[in-house]
């Protein structure tokens, strides 16, 4: 299964900077796809990576 999560964290600079992180916990493999402060790249990223595993699964 595959967790795909944004996580807000407050920069330095006062801002929030959203996190999309993918985690693969069945081989408990983790990595950031992306880190910016806006909120509307994360969430597109997020839907991209999202669509890339649906079509990964249907493939099978």
């Amino acid at each position: 299964m595959v967790k795909l999560i944004i996580e807000p964290k407050k920069a330095k600079d006062g801002q929030i900077d959203y996190i999309v992180t993918y985690h693969d916990v069945k081989t408990d493999n983790q990595f950031t796809v992306t880190t910016t402060n806006s909120l509307d790249e994360a969430v597109q990223r997020l839907k991209e990576t999202l669509e890339s595993e649906v079509k990964i699964l249907t493939a099978k």
